[in-house]
């Protein structure tokens, strides 16, 4: 378990001593598939690590639309920033396949960061990258047409996927209303959309699995 915790960014930054407290404090608790986590507006005296599977962090109007923010996958962190604001949780979290996560409570949560200078650092760069990646999206919402922002939301993705024969695989699969949800739209604009980026050989899709077969392009795209 030690060896795992020091394999997550936000934990590799603690002394070995302040690792074994934490693993001594945490908890890990499991997530089936469409398990919630949290939901929107309730309290919060949590935050939480994933160990393993993927957290969908999102949420929604008061019809069927809604808005996905960001996939999490192992190593990743959130939760905390109800925490640091004292306030309820802004947005729904829910498990996208069997998820195990670290959890660690408010009360532990503030001792980690009085702790290590280091460890409040690292989470202050995070929260921004987070806040700039939020004003990305407003910005594309507000300017950029639909195209713009399916392939930029294709770009997102592939940071994290696979090099392949000079493009990008995603590492998951993704269900067009996953997809929908992510870029803020419904399925029929997103349907059209993929359906050009396909016809101009940018992307490829088999099996809801996305191949980017020119990342440059397809960048370029998402700027418009």
């Amino acid at each position: 378990m030690l060896k795992m915790l020091r394999k997550i960014p936000f934990l590799g930054q603690l002394t070995p001593r302040d690792l074994r407290e934490v693993h001594k404090i945490s908890r890990i608790r499991e997530y089936g598939p469409g398990e919630n986590v949290f939901t929107k507006a309730q309290s919060a005296n949590q935050m939480f690590v994933v160990l393993s599977g993927r957290i969908k962090i999102f949420t929604h109007s008061g019809g069927k639309k809604r808005k996905t923010f960001a996939y999490l996958d192992p190593g990743d962190f959130f939760g905390e920033m109800a925490l640091l604001e004292g306030k309820p949780r802004s947005a729904s979290a829910e498990a996208v396949s069997y998820t195990r996560l670290l959890v660690i409570t408010y009360t532990e949560f503030r001792k980690l960061l009085l702790s290590d200078p280091m460890l409040t650092l690292y989470l202050l760069r995070t929260v921004c990258q987070r806040l700039r990646k939020a004003n990305e999206a407003i910005e594309g919402m507000m300017f950029r047409n639909i195209l713009g922002r399916v392939a930029q939301a294709l770009c997102d993705l592939g940071r994290r996927g696979r090099k392949v024969h000079g493009g990008i695989e995603l590492g998951e699969h993704y269900t067009q209303q996953e997809l929908a949800d992510l870029v803020g739209t419904t399925r029929e604009p997103l349907t059209r959309a993929l359906s050009t980026l396909r016809r101009v050989q940018l992307i490829e899709t088999t099996d809801g699995r996305y191949f980017i077969k020119d990342p440059v392009k397809l960048a370029a795209l998402g700027l418009v």
